[in-house]
């Protein structure tokens, strides 16, 4: 077992891209590395799109891999759904365009306090920009890794190559409870609303900004919305709120914007129908593979920190103690001599303090999954056999009638919309089910809607690197090449 969970342990340092051992346990010493690391970042940077496109391509390489990239440019070049842009010519010379970054903050409003919160922009190279594109990020590993204090990320890299080189202001919130923010809990998934709003508010915020650089925008601005997994949730959303709350539209559309198109991808939009039942359910072994996964490897990775990310969430939005949820019998000891305590000393990781100490969620995760890992006095053992998350929580959480009215209401599968929508998904999705997707157009249509579409891409159109078997894109390596896909969706539109 020891060796198992190293291996584990490891594998998700790796793929997800953080140190634990970076952060100090003193909140006083959290709140001064934090404020040092923000302090430190760059505010403004404008970068050419020649470097724009070399870093995209040379994080393509890293990511994809050589042979998979190939591949790749081949399928994007011939297949329709996809922009066709000078982002994979290696030859693309032009020294006098650039892209601006700036961070951007501002103030929103959450259970009636105001947030002072951040945000990335981007300027196109063009003084008269095709529109502009609002985009809600996926879920973060970090609260201070976000794309307005990475300029050198992939997320902002992947924005300013796709959308920005391409014409388009973009508009990205790093979302209450992260970025400048860091101190509050995010409202995740189950809260989708305030992250609407942080959205508009942005949005409100960023037109100084387009003044200043003299950004030639008509009275009525298009607005396109996308977002990618989590914030594919919170796009959907903003078009559903936009179109069905008259005062939240005008608002919008008193400062010059008018909504034109949404193309959410991938997204958890049914969270009691599809999420709820994944996160529960154990696919390790599943014969009939209810949810249409290729693998439950990345599930048994992840599922952890999404359950994390739900109840950190719900337990400060409801004035709660983390351990009144969490089973017990999980006490987070640092176990097996594995290095997921931040001191020789620390034997546990005190759920009181979590909301506190967490300036990563993904710690909280890593923390509390390796420990499930050791336990051997639960009979729900989470593992390798095992990747159901329901025996990490105390038994009556999961029939909590106020959990389950909360995540009843972020549902957003069964509405009536006209504004255009085009809901993207992968055929086979790991991570977030493919049934969101087919879930949510399905309830549409149901529901009388019109202008809505779903594209749903064959994972064997594109290929991405493997933990284990065949290189196949899933959730993780979809990404890079989605916003492709939103890219052409908002073109046509756009003409």
């Amino acid at each position: 077992m020891r060796t198992l969970v190293k291996i584990i342990y490891w594998c998700s340092i790796v793929f997800l891209g953080f140190d634990i051992h970076a952060l100090p346990t003193n909140q006083l010493a959290l709140d001064a590395s934090a404020r040092q690391l923000i302090a430190s970042q760059p505010t403004e940077s404008l970068v050419s799109v020649r470097q724009i496109f070399t870093d995209y391509r040379e994080l393509e390489q890293r990511w994809i891999g050589k042979d998979n990239v190939n591949f790749n440019h081949a399928t994007i070049n011939k297949n329709p759904i996809f922009a066709k842009t000078q982002l994979f010519n290696p030859q693309y010379s032009e020294s006098n365009q650039s892209v601006r970054y700036l961070r951007l903050s501002y103030t929103t409003n959450y259970q009636g306090e105001s947030h002072s919160v951040s945000g990335l922009i981007l300027l196109p190279p063009q003084t008269k920009p095709k529109g502009v594109i609002l985009f809600f990020h996926s879920t973060m590993t970090g609260k201070l890794r976000v794309p307005s204090l990475r300029f050198n990320d992939y997320k902002a890299k992947m924005l300013a190559a796709i959308f920005a080189a391409n014409g388009y202001i973009v508009v990205a919130p790093d979302y209450i409870g992260l970025g400048d923010d860091y101190k509050s809990e995010h409202p995740y998934i189950i809260y989708p609303q305030p992250n609407v709003n942080d959205g508009r508010d942005m949005l409100i915020a960023s037109l100084p900004v387009f003044k200043k650089y003299a950004l030639q925008l008509n009275h009525n601005i298009p607005l396109f919305v996308s977002g990618y997994s989590e914030g594919a949730s919170y796009a959907l959303w903003f078009s559903k709120t936009y179109q069905t709350q008259t005062g939240f539209a005008k608002n919008l559309a008193k400062h010059g914007y008018q909504l034109r198109k949404t193309v959410p991808i991938d997204g958890a939009y049914d969270i009691t129908g599809v999420m709820f039942p994944f996160l529960l359910g154990n696919q390790i072994g599943e014969e009939s593979n209810d949810f249409n996964i290729i693998s439950p490897l990345w599930g048994t990775l992840l599922k952890p920190a999404l359950l994390v990310n739900v109840v950190l969430s719900y337990a400060a939005h409801n004035s709660l103690a983390p351990h009144k949820i969490f089973n017990p019998a999980f006490n987070l000891q640092c176990t097996n001599g594995m290095p997921i305590c931040n001191s020789a000393d620390e034997v546990g990781y005190d759920l009181s303090n979590s909301r506190l100490l967490n300036l990563n969620n993904l710690q909280f995760a890593l923390n509390y999954y390796f420990a499930a890992l050791a336990t051997p006095s639960t009979s729900k053992r989470y593992g390798l056999f095992n990747n159901s998350v329901s025996g990490l929580l105390q038994p009556k959480i999961l029939t909590n009638s106020n959990l389950l009215q909360t995540a009843q209401a972020a549902n957003i599968v069964e509405w009536r919309s006209h504004n255009p929508i085009s809901l993207v998904s992968l055929t086979h999705d790991s991570l977030v089910p493919e049934k969101n997707s087919a879930n949510a157009y399905a309830g549409m249509l149901k529901s009388g809607s019109t202008n809505v579409k779903y594209l749903k891409v064959d994972n064997n159109l594109l290929k991405s690197r493997a933990l284990l078997g065949n290189a196949i894109t899933d959730h993780v390596g979809f990404e890079l090449y989605a916003l492709l896909i939103a890219l052409q969706e908002f073109e046509t539109t756009a003409k």
